[in-house]
This record gives structure tokens, C-alpha cells and sequence, in this order.
């Protein structure tokens, strides 16, 4: 079978969601052989490969920037972490545990 017949039926696929089966009606051919087509081409590993190898210098800047405000709130979140259990050790609690956990919902009886 040709290459643009596969590809085809594969972006038919991942773009509209169209069903196996569907597939198989529209150009002419059993379902068992649509369905091996779109899964060789999901799972394909050249082409996985190719779209995941993108350099940090092709990433739009604002892609950059949301990297390096990600680090830095991990960062802050790492701190405070911290923060806590140096608390927690000097002052001998537990802070992080909630308080009257163990209380249950009070209701009235009349």
C-alpha cells in the first residue's frame, strides 16, 4: 500500500476520531488492516522520536519563560517545605497534621 494512502488514513484518524471501521468504508479496505495501519503509525518510534528531539532554541520565548517561572516555584515550594519541618522539629508539633481531625460531625438530637 502507498505511503500517502497510510497517512492519510492515519491524519484522518488523529484529526477527526473517526472510527475504524469508518475508515475501512471510506477507502475500500478491511477493518483489520486500517486499524494495523494507524497503529504502526501511532507507534512508530521514528516518528515519536522526531516530534519529541525540539530545542530549547525552537521553543517560543514565552514557553522559556514559563519554564524558568515553573523552576522557581518549585523552588519556593521546596523552601517552605523546609521551613515547615525546621518548625516542626524546633517547636516539637506537628504543623502539617490537621487540627481536630479525629472530632466527628456534631449533630443535634432532640
Amino acid at each position: 500500500m502507498k505511503k500517502n494512502k497510510e497517512e492519510k488514513i492515519l491524519q484522518e484518524r488523529l484529526m477527526s476520531g473517526s472510527s475504524f471501521r469508518t475508515l475501512a468504508l471510506k477507502h475500500g479496505l478491511s477493518y483489520g488492516c486500517v486499524y494495523r495501519m494507524v497503529n504502526k503509525g501511532i507507534t512508530n518510534p521514528e516518528k515519536e522520536n522526531a516530534k519529541r528531539q525540539v530545542n530549547a532554541e525552537d521553543l517560543p520565548d514565552d514557553v522559556k519563560l514559563l519554564k524558568e517561572l515553573l523552576r522557581k516555584e518549585r523552588l519556593k515550594t521546596e523552601l517552605l517545605n523546609n521551613i515547615i519541618d525546621i518548625a516542626d522539629k524546633e517547636l516539637g508539633t506537628n504543623i502539617r497534621k490537621k487540627s481536630f481531625a479525629h472530632v466527628g460531625v456534631i449533630t443535634n438530637i432532640y
